[in-house]
C-alpha cells in the first residue's frame, strides 16, 4: 500500500479518534483499530483520546490544535468538548436518535466542525435539516464508511460455511437477539459459525448456540481472517438500518475477507453492490428466511467457481470505492481546502475586525491565567485584542508571576486592574463589587473596541468562537450582540467528567449558581452604550442580560464555550458576595432598574418566547425573511408580571380565588366565613388593572 500521504498540505500527519467506553470492548474498538492500522499504512498516526480530548494511553495529556490535525468522533452520545477541528461520523440510523432522546443527541452533532457521510440519504438529510438555516455550514463533503483497508484477502471460499458475528447486545435487556429465530434455525443446520464475546456484563450472550466459536480480538485484522477461513458471510441489518439505507460494518468486513455475501434487502447493499451479493427477504417467517440462506449456502458449496467469481466482483467494487484508506486519504488531501471553505462561511468580512477580549482574573490562579492565554492563542480571528483584568490587590502581590506568564506566551496582552472585591483595611475580602459596576468601569476606560467579549475564569473558548460571533455581527450590522450555545462541564463524585449542551439564552431565568455564561456573548458597544452609562453600574446578577435585553441579538449557532459549573467563580458569581439580601430580593430590585430603562423589556422577552415558533428569529428579521402569524401571548406571561399590575385589593381577591380552589372541607370554610375580607367583592377585576 502506498505511503504517500505523510504530512500533506502542511499538516502534522497525526489525527485523533474518540473512544467513549474505555472499560468495555464494543464495535467502536474494532473501528479504532482499523483506523490505526490504516493510518500506519499511509504514513500517518492515529491517537486515541477520550471525549474530553485527553489521551487514553499514559502519559495522559490533553490534546490541542498543535497536536492533532483533526479528531474523528464516532458516536453522538457526547458533544465535542475539545478545541480541535472535529469530524463526527453520520453512521447511526435515525431511529437511534429517537431512542437516545432526539433533540439532545442531535444537538451533539452541531457541536462539531464537519461531518463524514456514509452514503445514507436519511442520515445526510437529517444533517441538512439541522443546518438548513445556518449559512456557516457546508453540508456533507467527505465520506467515511464503517470499513477496513487491510487485510483484504483473496476469495477462497474457505470451509464453505456461514460466518456470523455480533456482540448480541439485546441479550442484556430483551432476552433475545435481533434475529433470534433465524439464528436458532441456522444453528440447528450445522452450517453456521458464530463469533462474538462470550461474556458481556456478566451475561453469556451466546449461551446455547452450538455454532458459537468464541470471541475475536478487536485488533482490526482477526475478523477478516476468520471470515476468509469460513468462506460465506451472513450480513443482517436491523430494521432502523434498513429504514435509513445505512449499512453496518459487517458488509465491509465480509468484502475485505473475500467472502461470498448473503445479505438482507438493505437498500444500501442493492444500490452500491447490485447483483454481486446474494439477497434474502427477511419479511418472510423465520423458518423461510433460514431456508433462503441455506439454499444460498448450498449453491456456493455446489458452484465454487461461480461463487468465487461473485465474491471477486464484489471485492473489486469495494477496492475501488469503499476502503477505509481511500476515505482517510481523501480527507487528508482535501483537509486544508475544506477548512478554508468553512472558515470563509464563518468569519467576518474583515478578518482584522477589532474585538476586545476582557480576560477576567478576579483571584490570581496560575491555572486560570494559562487558560486565558491559551484561549487567546487558539483564536482563528486575527483581530482579537486581549486585556487581562486583574484584581488590583492581586496585581500588587503577584505582578512578577503575571508579567512572566504573559511574556512567555508571546502574546501582546494588556494588563488592567479592577476592583472585583470589597476589602477591609487589612486587605481581607468582606464583599463583592457589583459586576455591572466593574464592567461599566472597564468599558469606560477606552480600552474596548466596538466589539467586546468577557471571558470568565471558568470558561474555555474554542478556536473559531470569536470568529463565529464576529462573523454573525458582521453579517447583521443592526444587531447589538451575537451569542452562542455553551457546554456545561461538571465532574461527578467518582471524578468522571461530562459535558451537556446548553443553548437557551434566557434573560429572565436567573437561578443561583446556574451559569448565564459570559464568553457566549459578543457585544457591540455602540449599541449598548447608553445602558452602560445609566443602568449597568447598578446591576450585578443581571448585568449581562441587562445589556442585551433592549438590543437585537443574532445567534452564531456554534457551541464555542466550555464552562465549568463547579468552579468557584460560578458558585460565587450569584452568591451573597456584594449583598446580604436574599437572591430573589436582589433579582427583583435589579429587574426594577431594568424596567426603568426599558419598561417593555420583560414583556418583550416573554412575547418573543411565545411567538418564536410562529415568527422568525431576530436573525431572520434582519435578513428580511417574512414573519409568521403571532400567537396569543396574554396567557403565557409569568404570574409575577400579572401580580405586579394588580392593586392591593385585587391581589386579595386573587388570593381568595386561589384559596377557594383548594379541596378544603366545608366545616373549615364555615369557621373561616366571618374572617373572609373578600366576601363583599362581587367579582375579580381585570388583571391589567393598575389602580
Amino acid at each position: 500500500m502506498r505511503a504517500d500521504l505523510q504530512k500533506p498540505n502542511g499538516t502534522l500527519g497525526r489525527f485523533g479518534v474518540v473512544k467513549l467506553w474505555p472499560d468495555i470492548k464494543v464495535a467502536e474498538d474494532e473501528v479504532i483499530a482499523r483506523l490505526q492500522n490504516t493510518a500506519r499504512a499511509l504514513g500517518l498516526e492515529c491517537v486515541v483520546i477520550d471525549h474530553m480530548g485527553q489521551t487514553i494511553d499514559p502519559p495522559h495529556r490533553r490534546m490541542t490544535q498543535a497536536d492533532l490535525d483533526f479528531v474523528i468522533h464516532l458516536h453522538f452520545s457526547t458533544p465535542k468538548a475539545y478545541d480541535i477541528f472535529s469530524f463526527v461520523v453520520l453512521w447511526n440510523p435515525l431511529q437511534f436518535y429517537y431512542d437516545f432522546g432526539y433533540r439532545r443527541v442531535s444537538r451533539h452533532l452541531l457541536t462539531h466542525d464537519d461531518f463524514l457521510s456514509c452514503g445514507s440519504p436519511a442520515a445526510d438529510d437529517q444533517l441538512l435539516r439541522l443546518t438548513a438555516n445556518d449559512p456557516t455550514r457546508g453540508g456533507v463533503h467527505f465520506t467515511m464508511y464503517h470499513s477496513v483497508s487491510e487485510p483484504v484477502l483473496a476469495p477462497t471460499l474457505g470451509e464453505r460455511k456461514l460466518f456470523y458475528s455480533g456482540i448480541n447486545w439485546e441479550r442484556l435487556g430483551k432476552g433475545g437477539s435481533r434475529h433470534q429465530e433465524i439464528l436458532d434455525e441456522l444453528d440447528m443446520s450445522g452450517e453456521m459459525r458464530i463469533y462474538g464475546p462470550r461474556l458481556l456484563r456478566g451475561v453469556r450472550v451466546w449461551e446455547g448456540y452450538k455454532s458459537y466459536q468464541g470471541s475475536l480480538p478487536f485488533d482490526g485484522v482477526s475478523m477478516m481472517h476468520a471470515i476468509n477461513r469460513t468462506g460465506i458471510a451472513l450480513v443482517l441489518s436491523s430494521e432502523p438500518h434498513k429504514d435509513s439505507a445505512l449499512m453496518s460494518s459487517r458488509l465491509f468486513e465480509a468484502l475485505a475477507g473475500g467472502a461470498v455475501i448473503i445479505c438482507d434487502e438493505n437498500p444500501f447493499a442493492r444500490a452500491h453492490f447490485g447483483d454481486t451479493l446474494l439477497y434474502i427477504d427477511t419479511t418472510e417467517p423465520a423458518s423461510d428466511v433460514a431456508e433462503q440462506i441455506l439454499r444460498h449456502v448450498r449453491w456456493v458449496q455446489g458452484n465454487p467457481d461461480a461463487a468465487r467469481a461473485l465474491a471477486e466482483r464484489a471485492q473489486a467494487i469495494f477496492n475501488e470505492r469503499y476502503r477505509l484508506d481511500i476515505s482517510l486519504g481523501e480527507i487528508y488531501r482535501g483537509l486544508r481546502g475544506r477548512q478554508a471553505q468553512l472558515e470563509a462561511k464563518l468569519a467576518p468580512a474583515d478578518p482584522e475586525l477589532a474585538v476586545t477580549l476582557f480576560l477576567l482574573l478576579p483571584a490570581f490562579d496560575p491555572v486560570v491565567l494559562q487558560r486565558h492565554l491559551a484561549n487567546v492563542r487558539s483564536q482563528r480571528h486575527a483581530g482579537c485584542r486581549p486585556v487581562l483584568v486583574v484584581e488590583e490587590f492581586d496585581l500588587r502581590h503577584f505582578r512578577p508571576e503575571i508579567e512572566a506568564a504573559v511574556a512567555a506566551s508571546g502574546l501582546a496582552v494588556d494588563v488592567r486592574t479592577a476592583r472585583f472585591f470589597v476589602r477591609d483595611g487589612r486587605g481581607a475580602v468582606v464583599g463583592r463589587v457589583r459586576f455591572g459596576r466593574l464592567l461599566a468601569a472597564l468599558l469606560g476606560t477606552g480600552d474596548a473596541a466596538d466589539l467586546f467579549c468577557l471571558v470568565a475564569p471558568n470558561e474555555e473558548i474554542h478556536a473559531t468562537h470569536i470568529q463565529a460571533l464576529a462573523g454573525a455581527l458582521s453579517r447583521h450590522p443592526q444587531a447589538g450582540y451575537a451569542h452562542s450555545g455553551m457546554l456545561l462541564r461538571h465532574r461527578d463524585p467518582a471524578g468522571e467528567t461530562a459535558c451537556e449542551v446548553h443553548e437557551p439564552l434566557d434573560f429572565l431565568d436567573h437561578t443561583p449558581n446556574f451559569p448565564f455564561g459570559h464568553a457566549r456573548l459578543l457585544f457591540r458597544l455602540s449599541a449598548v452604550l447608553r445602558s452602560v452609562e445609566v443602568m449597568l453600574p447598578y446591576l450585578d446578577l443581571t448585568a449581562l442580560s441587562g445589556l442585551a435585553l433592549h438590543a437585537i441579538g443574532v445567534p452564531s449557532r456554534r457551541m464555542g464555550v466550555v464552562l465549568d459549573i463547579q468552579h468557584a467563580f460560578n458558585v460565587g458569581e450569584t452568591g451573597a458576595g456584594a449583598s446580604a439580601k436574599p437572591f430573589e430580593q436582589r433579582l427583583q430590585e435589579e429587574n426594577e432598574i431594568v424596567r426603568d430603562f426599558d419598561p417593555d423589556a420583560f414583556d418583550r422577552v416573554w412575547r418573543m418566547r411565545a411567538i418564536e415558533k410562529a415568527q422568525p428569529s431576530a436573525a431572520d428579521q434582519l435578513a428580511g425573511r417574512p414573519a409568521g402569524k403571532p400567537l396569543q401571548v396574554e396567557h403565557l406571561m409569568p404570574a409575577s408580571l400579572y401580580v405586579d399590575r394588580l392593586s392591593r385589593r385585587n391581589r386579595q381577591v386573587l388570593l381568595a380565588q386561589l384559596v377557594q380552589s383548594l379541596p378544603i372541607p366545608r366545616l373549615v370554610w364555615a369557621l373561616l366565613r366571618p374572617l373572609r375580607p373578600w366576601r363583599r367583592e362581587p367579582a375579580v377585576r381585570p388583571l391589567d388593572d393598575r389602580a
